[in-house]
């Protein structure tokens, strides 16, 4: 691992323990065993840190959304794939996602908030299978905001917790349910997850 990945992986594990504004530079060489100078070597500013912790979640998340042109139109078969892809990537980012969750209210005008912000309106675009009322939009919310919470929060408790498939498979199936019409969200539909 070079050191600029170990200075990425420990401002990401501040960031989401402590948050953004709880966190400095300094304290961030300290967990690694560097100079501030140094980090500032390689970030010109801790906005561009917080930016390379988050940019592996977010740019796995646009993949997911760019893998998805064929199936817009068919938002009912677009969503097990959609879903599953966004519930494995906030499994594999917990941490940016913590912060993301946590801290986005505080963070708004941050570039990489930003981002976020919009990759979220993409993919509840994409999952609102019925007009997007109000009932439909405020499911969704439900459901993305739950799971990324779960997930955050996972990352802070340091108790037992399920199973890791399990969790997944939960997740994926509320998810499912909360954003597909009661009438689309059959077995069928669900056991397409675990395909």
């Amino acid at each position: 691992m070079t050191t600029r990945d170990t200075l990425v992986q420990a401002a990401l594990e501040r960031f989401a323990r402590y948050g953004y504004l709880g966190s400095s530079i300094q304290q961030i060489a300290a967990d690694v065993g560097t100079s501030k100078s140094s980090v500032l070597y390689h970030f010109d500013s801790k906005e561009a840190l917080l930016e390379a912790a988050m940019a592996p979640a977010l740019d796995a998340l646009t993949q997911i959304i760019d893998a998805l042109p064929g199936l817009r139109d068919d938002k009912v078969a677009a969503a097990p794939t959609l879903v599953t892809g966004f519930v494995d990537t906030l499994l594999q980012h917990s941490a940016a996602v913590s912060i993301f969750i946590s801290q986005r209210g505080a963070l708004q005008d941050v570039p990489v908030i930003q981002r976020g912000n919009e990759l979220v309106d993409a993919i509840a675009g994409t999952l609102i299978a019925e007009a997007p009322s109000t009932r439909a939009l405020t499911r969704l919310s439900i459901g993305l905001a739950g799971v990324a919470f779960i997930l955050g929060e996972a990352l802070q408790d340091t108790r037992d917790h399920p199973d890791p498939a399990e969790m997944r498979e939960v997740l994926i199936e509320t998810l499912l349910e909360l954003c597909l019409p009661a009438a689309a969200c059959t077995p069928a539909t669900l056991q397409e997850v675990d395909a």
